[in-house]
């Protein structure tokens, strides 16, 4: 029965192919197809990937980034030394979840790139 139905498809789309009914797609031609944005997800989860995304749902990893930059905004363009350790406590908080969700620890000592860059922002 599928095939049938293909067959049926397939003359359909040649015969109005052939009357010049069909779509402009000449502004595809030559062009590769754009990238697939789910080729990294197993191809069993795709479909439940798919309708997240177009509910609104962003992965916590992504809400968590999110916010991380919105924090360091904040801290950037913080005046008060109050406001700019909160912002500061809560920039390292968030980094630690996210570190722990992707499952490495966070280390801030005085060798750590990350800690020269905290400091920067405080002064």
């Amino acid at each position: 029965m599928l095939t049938a139905l293909h067959k049926i498809a397939e003359q359909k789309i040649e015969r109005a192919i052939a009357e010049g009914r069909g779509p402009d797609l000449s502004h595809w031609k030559n062009k590769p197809l754009p990238d697939d944005e789910m080729k990294n997800v197993p191809e069993n989860l795709r479909i439940a990937y798919k309708m997240l995304k177009n509910s609104g749902y962003i992965p916590e990893e992504l809400a968590l980034h999110k916010e991380i930059v919105r924090t360091e905004e904040l801290l950037a363009h913080a005046t008060d030394e109050q406001e700019k350790y909160k912002q500061l406590k809560k920039l390292n908080y968030l980094k630690f979840k996210l570190e722990c969700n992707r499952g490495r620890p966070l280390y801030i000592d005085d060798e750590s790139p990350y800690y020269g860059k905290i400091v920067d922002k405080v002064k």
